[in-house]
């Protein structure tokens, strides 16, 4: 119940927010640039990112749990190697 809560909440909060004409390639998106996101901002990019790299494999479920856990991996991968494209770590993590 809980998580069907937490992603009720996520999926209100895409819909509370004006559309902003901004486009991201997320390939040029470097480790060092994470910390300096807005919450907001990470959350969106995550979720895109959990979405695209399970698509890749035919994934369609969503773990809360997992996503936490990847998201400690990622950033302690990003923190030792901030020049490092954010894509670039998330595949090498998965090897």
């Amino acid at each position: 119940m809980k998580k069907i809560i937490i992603l009720a909440a996520f999926a209100a909060s895409l819909f509370n927010h004006t559309a902003q004409a901004e486009v991201i390639d997320v390939s040029t998106i470097k480790c060092s640039e994470i910390g300096t996101m807005k919450q907001e901002e990470a959350s969106y990019l995550f979720m895109w990112l959990h979405g695209y790299f399970g698509g890749q494999v035919g994934d369609t479920t969503i773990d809360l749990g997992a996503m936490e856990d990847a998201g400690k991996a990622i950033g302690e991968k990003c923190a030792a190697n901030p020049d490092l494209g954010l894509m670039t770590a998330i595949q090498q993590l998965g090897q």
